[in-house]
């Protein structure tokens, strides 16, 4: 039974470890910061220019996943309303999906 209970516990230290240091990664805060500066000096958005900062920064499609889900955060740290923020996400996702594996 304490092997699994260490287990789980190891598990979620893992987790957060790696999420801590892809959420540390100069490149994919950089890349989160200019799609934020995109969104908030637009009213209309485009996915294609937003996949052309993904890949000015050279992000993959896993990482661009990553950074997609920065972006909400960043926004509401910005002064946007928490569901505007969480509207414009499916927007940045389906453009990191367009990305390369």
């Amino acid at each position: 039974m304490w092997f699994v209970i260490g287990g789980v516990i190891l598990l979620a230290v893992l987790y957060g470890v790696i999420n801590g240091s892809r959420n540390s990664d100069p490149m994919n805060r950089k890349c989160a910061a200019e799609i934020c500066e995109y969104l908030t000096s637009r009213e209309e958005f485009d996915p294609v220019e937003i996949q052309a900062i993904f890949k000015e920064h050279a992000r993959y499609q896993k990482q661009a996943n990553h950074v997609a889900s920065m972006v909400p955060a960043l926004l509401i740290n910005a002064g946007i309303p928490r569901d505007a923020a969480m509207q414009i996400y499916p927007l940045v996702k389906s453009a990191a999906a367009m990305q390369p594996r």
